[in-house]
């Protein structure tokens, strides 16, 4: 039971969505392929990360963002990676591919929704809020922060959009902050936020949890997070030992 008078804590759950909320990799797969092929007029095929599902994974796992994908995947110029990222959400809402929630996603928010939650993502924000809205979903995030609310060249791993979801969710009251995320930038991500955190709002720790439930989870990070999950249910397990058990209808 809360003490009575006691200011409201700061915790919150923020999320990663490509590949943490959703399994959207066959539509980004296709997304990518057709914003190269625009590009660089060549075929999707000719290149080795863009030829098969395996090499698309392959190539995002070994760089830190998008940006350093389109560099080193297809040789792109900053200026063309510029325009990649202009296109990404006109190709992201012409798409049809399905994106399917992960499974046990919507149980894990139903035991946390005493919290608030917020999503940090590369992808873009009107495309993750068309699946919120299609899994009726919409409501459980209290913010959503897509590439586009973030300059084009500070994307994860820095920390500016995290920083931003955080100081929205929480208003930097002292409180446990929960990143979950599924590649390593995220982890990266989480260990420069707090960095920042710990000189300016000492009160409010980031812990980051490693969603490594995806088919390309076992190659061990340079950076590890906090913790590591294996099936999404575990997160509700590792969010209440830092905060406790969601306060009764008395509380």
């Amino acid at each position: 039971m809360s003490r009575v008078g006691a200011p409201p804590r700061g915790d919150a759950v923020i999320w990663d969505y490509d590949g943490t909320l959703v399994d959207s990799s066959a539509k980004n797969f296709g997304v990518t392929r057709a914003i190269v092929e625009r590009l660089t007029a060549k075929s999707a095929d000719a290149y080795q990360a863009l030829s098969s599902m395996a090499g698309y994974r392959t190539a995002l796992a070994r760089t830190q963002n998008w940006r350093e994908f389109y560099a080193r995947a297809f040789g792109l110029s900053e200026p063309d990676i510029d325009r990649a990222g202009r296109l990404w959400v006109e190709y992201q809402l012409a798409d049809s591919t399905p994106t399917p929630l992960v499974a046990g996603i919507p149980a894990v928010l139903r035991s946390l929704r005493h919290l608030p939650h917020g999503i940090v993502s590369q992808n873009a924000r009107a495309a993750i809020a068309a699946v919120l809205d299609g899994n009726g979903l919409t409501g459980r995030f209290q913010a959503v922060i897509g590439f586009e609310e973030v300059d084009l060249r500070r994307q994860k791993p820095a920390p500016e959009g995290l920083l931003r979801c955080v100081e929205i969710l929480t208003e930097l009251r002292p409180g446990y902050v929960f990143y979950v995320g599924d590649h390593e930038t995220d982890a990266v991500c989480a260990a420069r936020a707090q960095e920042v955190l710990t000189r300016r709002e000492p009160g409010v720790e980031v812990v980051s949890i490693g969603a490594r439930y995806g088919a390309e989870s076992a190659a061990p990070w340079a950076v590890e997070p906090d913790h590591t999950v294996r099936r999404p249910e575990e997160i509700v397990g590792i969010v209440t030992h830092y905060t406790g058990p969601p306060p009764g209808p008395g509380a």
